[in-house]
């Protein structure tokens, strides 16, 4: 019995905890599970994640300053004021920066959020310092879950359509649960050091569970085969194993770990040849490691496929003596946005562009190397890289303070190596390290800076890294200054009280955005098409901060188009010209205001000016790219048509139908099926093996076949047979007939407007409208029957306002059924 006292008395002291210190878990378990904040209708997980944070920092504060007897928490020892002078040094300079900021707004929004994690960090830092060790047992723990959890949902969807090709469509189905996949990879790949410990060293259930959770993690992040995640992870694996090798051999307390070394050692090579044998491209091979890190679209998978399987195929529809250049797709495009930040660095050395500012800067040299498949258009709003972009956006001083914020706890993280001899003590501070070097590479990769699910994890390894380092020193008495403690606590309160102020003013305005985005998706904004919000509903809602929208283009473009839908077309002009010096390029503003001068000023030289001026700094743009065509077309500016073809194939080579357009207008110009096949021979070179350009190409082939050109003759008698069959109203057979006219003849407009009429008699009305369209806009024939047709459908379609533009055009062409129409048809 006396043996087993001590025993008694050892885990009877180990469960009780001081309630503060328990209380101090929940506050680190709340900070932790930030990703699992939902999105509350907002168009980003961001806004609603950064108002849980100021919030939940608010609640921490006031519960250190209640037990502050406790915590002496305004009583930091030199590390710890060190560490808070550098993230108040950059704040201030992040302020000063508003003096040549572009938009002061987006400046106090991102500063707001900065003081989340001034006081995060401040918060957190309090609770581990009573017992670094207990808080990161805890935090090991907490990952379990959070990776198991996360990990678990690409695992379920990856193995739950195993049936399916590893294409790139297929990859970004995964719905994560984030904003972005490299969010999401970026979150799971910093937790993996955490669990690499507690396999190694925790005991029974936690070691296994540990374990396992690392290896869910490892396959989720295989899966989805981000880049920047792979790189952390080959660096945590290859550095993890080097120092249990070094301390297997050095270290006599490292032997009891050579299982775990050697099941670490095998473990990312079994999970790599399990990925690469679900979703096979190849059903008779396992996929490449080039298939995980850079999968392909569907189109590029059936085009190959179909040029494998018929080498006849593959020797005629591959571009013959067509060479291009093919821009690299291994950056995403980071270094074109690393350029541009450098760029606006040297514009203002000393300041910066403005703290949050980046998507504000011009950015026309990047626009001149970016290319979307769809032509959507996309604003960059981060340089993928936090130290450049706080570079542009602080100035100089700024990102000294910046950059000393992750050089200070790496000098302190080597102190504390080169002092401690355990093993075990090393490998936590390894594990530290590690969690904080996967932050870093995610930071000269992306922009964890603005996630805070991801921006935690660091905050809480240098605490770590702070409080470790404290306690190797003796403890002088606490002996707290209280003016200056209700000093700093009321300013810590204040600041928080001022963030969550602007960040519950942030989510209020993504929800408005996404409320309009999704009320706009899809409709049209100068016809009669009905909305779920009208322009007065909207202006009550609207609010002007931030004046730039999630993804840094002007807010005020959802107002504007509501003001449009309205018709109150001065209005929205108004509007777009007030908010033309939001940020720099203010693209959407002159693609709405020349959309305006088109479509309803009739104003075609101020459409001209604007769509000509958007299509100079972003020419893959796709919507503006096609109201200039629609100008040039108006303007029969056939040169200016092509040139602006050319331009936009080049910079935007992936939009594969736009290819083929591109051929199909310049072989009605030129009557050259040379060129014209040339044309796709390029596109196809810039995009191997795409199907859709494949079968282009093979249809134009396959008219080649045919006798190139119908006599006066044999057209004409064509055409009565066509006639014949009509009168008789067997409108299948007349198609049929016309249809072969075009099969040689494709711009013989007469077919083309009677297959148009057929459509219209077979109440087909949108497919007649497209080939009457094709009609009037060749101005074929001069008596006003296609213009007629094609308003009786619109007519139909319910679509009065174009119905009565085509009836009066008519009328004015004298057409005798256009004539006899009553006034309300056509006023």
């Amino acid at each position: 019995m006396p043996k087993n006292q001590p025993k008694k008395n050892t885990i009877s002291q180990k469960s009780q905890l001081p309630n503060q210190l328990i209380i101090a878990h929940i506050f680190l378990l709340l900070y932790s599970v930030s990703c699992l904040v939902p999105l509350f209708n907002a168009m980003d997980y961001d806004a609603p994640q950064w108002l849980y944070m100021s919030l939940l920092n608010i609640i921490s504060l006031i519960f250190i300053f209640k037990n502050n007897s406790f915590f002496q928490a305004f009583n930091l020892e030199k590390k710890a004021k060190l560490y808070m002078g550098l993230l108040t040094g950059f704040f201030t300079i992040g302020c000063l920066s508003m003096i040549t900021a572009i938009n002061v707004s987006e400046s106090l929004v991102h500063l707001s959020r900065f003081v989340n994690i001034v006081v995060a960090f401040f918060c957190v830092f309090t609770f581990v310092k009573k017992d670094p060790k207990l808080f990161f047992n805890f935090a090991c723990k907490v990952s379990i879950f959070i990776v198991s959890f996360y990990g678990f949902r690409a695992i379920e969807y990856f193995f739950g359509y195993s049936d399916m090709i590893r294409s790139l469509e297929f990859v970004n189905g995964l719905r994560s649960g984030f904003s972005s996949i490299n969010i999401y990879t970026a979150f799971l790949v910093i937790q993996l050091p955490l669990l690499i410990y507690g396999f190694l060293y925790f005991t029974k259930i936690w070691k296994y569970a540990s374990g396992v959770a690392a290896l869910i993690g490892i396959i989720a992040l295989l899966f989805v085969g981000s880049r920047t995640a792979m790189l952390s992870l080959s660096f945590i694996f290859l550095s993890s194993l080097g120092f249990l090798l070094f301390g297997i051999i050095k270290k006599k307390d490292a032997v009891s770990i050579k299982k775990e070394t050697i099941i670490l050692a095998i473990t990312p090579l079994l999970a790599i040849f399990l990925v690469l044998n679900v979703n096979r491209v190849d059903k008779g091979s396992m996929n490449s490691l080039s298939d995980i890190l850079n999968p392909k679209n569907l189109d590029f998978y059936k085009g190959r496929s179909l040029a494998q399987n018929t080498v006849s195929t593959k020797e005629k529809m591959m571009p013959i003596n067509v060479t291009v250049k093919k821009k690299s797709n291994l950056s995403s495009g980071r270094f074109s946005l690393w350029a541009l930040a450098f760029r606006n660095f040297k514009k203002s050395p000393v300041l910066g562009v403005g703290y949050g500012n980046y998507k504000a800067v011009g950015k026309r040299e990047h626009y001149q190397n970016f290319s979307n498949n769809k032509g959507a258009f996309a604003n960059p709003r981060r340089a993928h890289n936090d130290f450049l972009e706080k570079l542009a956006e602080t100035g100089i001083f700024g990102f000294l303070f910046y950059v000393a914020l992750f050089v200070m706890p790496l000098l302190w993280f080597i102190g504390l190596m080169r002092k401690e001899k355990e093993y075990e003590i090393k490998w936590m501070y390894f594990a530290i390290f590690l969690v904080s070097a996967a932050y870093t590479l995610d930071a000269l990769l992306n922009f964890p800076l603005e996630r805070p699910p991801v921006q935690f994890y660091f905050i809480l390894m240098v605490s770590f890294i702070i409080a470790f380092a404290g306690k190797e020193k003796k403890k002088e008495a606490a002996v707290q200054n209280k003016k200056l403690t209700y000093a700093a606590f009321g300013a810590l309160f204040l600041f928080s009280l001022a963030s969550t102020a602007s960040n519950y003013a942030i989510l209020s305005a993504y929800q408005l955005q996404r409320n309009l985005r999704t009320d706009l998706m899809g409709k049209t904004l100068f016809t009669d098409q009905k909305l779920r919000n009208d322009f007065e509903n909207v202006k009550q809602q609207w609010t002007n901060y931030p004046q730039l929208s999630y993804v840094g283009t002007v807010n005020n473009v959802f107002l504007a188009n509501y003001a449009i839908k309205a018709k109150r077309y001065d209005e929205a002009l108004e509007i777009l010209d007030k908010s033309k010096s939001y940020n720099t390029d203010a693209l959407l503003v002159k693609a709405f205001k020349a959309e305006i001068y088109l479509n309803v000023k009739d104003n075609i030289d101020s459409a001209k000016y604007y769509s000509e001026q958007v299509f100079d700094i972003y020419p893959a743009f796709k919507t503006n790219y096609y109201m200039l065509k629609k100008i040039y077309a108006k303007q029969r500016d056939t040169a200016s048509l092509i040139r602006a073809m050319h331009r936009y194939s080049k910079y935007n080579p992936r939009d594969l139908n736009e290819w083929k357009t591109k051929a199909n207008t310049i072989y009605e110009f030129t009557k050259d099926s040379d060129l014209m096949l040339k044309v796709l021979d390029t596109g196809i070179a810039y995009n191997t093996y795409s199907e859709k350009l494949i079968d282009a190409k093979k249809e134009v082939l396959g008219k080649l076949n045919f006798k190139s050109f119908l006599s006066k003759k044999e057209v004409k008698a064509k055409h009565q047979e066509a006639y014949d069959f009509f009168a008789k109203q067997q409108y299948g057979k007349a198609r049929i007939v016309f249809e072969e006219i075009l099969k040689t003849n494709p711009r013989d407009f007469l077919s083309i407007q009677n297959i148009g009429i057929i459509d219209l008699v077979n109440k087909n009305y949108e497919a007649a409208i497209k080939n009457l369209a094709r009609v009037i806009k060749a101005r074929a024939f001069k008596d006003g029957k296609a213009e007629y047709s094609r308003g009786y459908c619109y007519e139909q379609l319910g679509q009065l306002e174009k119905a009565k533009e085509d009836y009066r055009a008519s009328r004015a062409k004298k057409y005798p059924q256009a004539m006899a129409l009553a006034p309300s048809k056509y006023e």
